[in-house]
């Protein structure tokens, strides 16, 4: 016997709702999360050795001259690609519009782990009318993402440009044309594997039990051009039976947006800017009658001036130049004594200095991007009585050629 299987109008309505149920969270998902980032492909040949990171990918500056980093390297990585997540369309909380997002690479924590998933970015971020709260980790306000050269470098402009992504709390207050940025933020160091002499922070601003301070005001106009200054106020202790010390940092920058092209700059000077990717650090200098007291006098923050320019052009074929200088300051006050202990990175380097031109060509979601990159560092033979470099200098200097393909979506 034949058997048929006959469609009721009950069967019909019950198909259609089930549909519409698994549908439904897809639909919501759709209208709620906005999946971006890219694909970057990189092609990289250097002249000689250099301090970087990520199999020299991250590339700060070149090392001494020696028998050992006078040979050039190649390399090829694509671990730079990123994949970020926009989760908007959420109920209203206080009163405000509430908003998160999530971005991740590659990258990997440190050397040896490349290709390993990690975190960059991730926030909650409650918006009002004239007010905004975010928490969780972004940019560090120092880093400035009004205004920070557009290299085709990972770098970013690193070491003469503050780099760095920090857990934080941040308050900002928007007016006409005007905003001010307060934030408390933790190190997180994102590239431990680039320190020198023990650099990292993470564990002596932890048991200094205070949070970094960032203050920051801004003047926008309507045409995207911005003029800014900051300051940065963080504490450490090295040691847990010791006093906590304090290093600061000022900084102004600036973006002019154009019809063709968009100039930025910025100034940065300061103590301990390790935790930023930069050079210097502090020193340890407790005098003869004072060893093993761990006093906040001992402790000297090494200041660095740094500057840089970059001019970002617009269209199909794009052209570029940054260019960044980098002097060595010393430490910021007399040392009690000789110093005993450092940790910084590159103390000896007297300045340092970059010039990087480039070129993007841009085809809708491809873009295809050369830049050369020359970096110079003079390395001093001594240091005076506040830990300066001084006296002859040798430079090394390490030339980067760079072409990298973009894919964004």
């Amino acid at each position: 016997m034949k058997h048929t299987l006959r469609r009721t109008p009950g069967m019909g309505r019950g198909f259609g709702l089930l549909l519409l149920i698994l549908a439904t969270p897809l639909t919501l998902w759709a209208q709620s999360f906005k999946v971006g980032g890219f694909i970057k492909a990189e092609y990289l040949y250097d002249t000689r050795q250099v301090a970087a990171a990520r199999d020299g990918e991250f590339h700060l500056f070149p090392l001494p001259k020696s028998e050992a980093t006078e040979t050039d390297n190649l390399g090829a990585f694509v671990f730079f690609s990123r994949l970020s997540l926009t989760i908007g369309d959420l109920p209203e909380a206080l009163g405000a519009q509430v908003t998160g997002y999530f971005e991740s690479d590659f990258f990997g924590p440190q050397n040896g782990l490349e290709s390993t998933f990690r975190l960059r970015r991730a926030f909650v971020r409650l918006a009002w009318d004239q007010a905004e709260l975010l928490f969780g980790q972004e940019w560090s306000p120092l880093f400035t993402l009004a205004a920070f050269p557009r290299t085709v470098a990972t770098t970013t402009g690193a070491p003469f440009q503050p780099f760095a992504r920090q857990p934080q709390i941040r308050a900002t207050l928007k007016g006409q044309g005007v905003r001010f940025i307060g934030a408390l933020a933790w190190q997180r160091d994102a590239f431990q594997d680039i320190s020198f002499n023990g650099v990292s922070g993470i564990k002596q601003q932890q048991l200094s039990a205070l949070p970094a301070l960032h203050t920051h005001l801004q003047l926008f106009s309507q045409g995207g051009s911005v003029v800014g200054a900051g300051a940065y106020l963080k504490s450490l202790r090295p040691e847990a039976t010791g006093d906590r010390f304090f290093a600061w940092a000022v900084q102004g920058y600036f973006t002019l947006a154009g019809k063709g092209a968009t100039l930025r700059g910025k100034v940065t000077y300061g103590g301990d800017l390790t935790d930023h990717l930069m050079t210097g650090g502090y020193v340890y200098a407790p005098g003869a009658d004072r060893q093993g007291d761990y006093y906040a006098g001992a402790f000297k923050p090494l200041q660095l001036l740094s500057g840089w320019v970059d001019i970002d052009g617009a269209g199909r074929v794009a052209p570029g130049l940054f260019v960044g200088y980098l002097v060595n300051q010393g430490a910021s006050g007399d040392l009690d004594g000789p110093v005993v202990a450092t940790a910084a990175r590159a103390p000896n380097i007297k300045q340092l200095w970059r010039l990087a031109p480039r070129l993007n060509l841009n085809h809708g979601p491809v873009r295809f991007a050369f830049e050369l990159e020359v970096t110079s560092a003079a390395y001093a033979s001594r240091f005076d009585e506040r830990y300066k470099p001084i006296g002859d200098t040798e430079a090394a200097t390490n030339v980067r050629g760079n072409f990298t393909v973009f894919l964004f979506f």
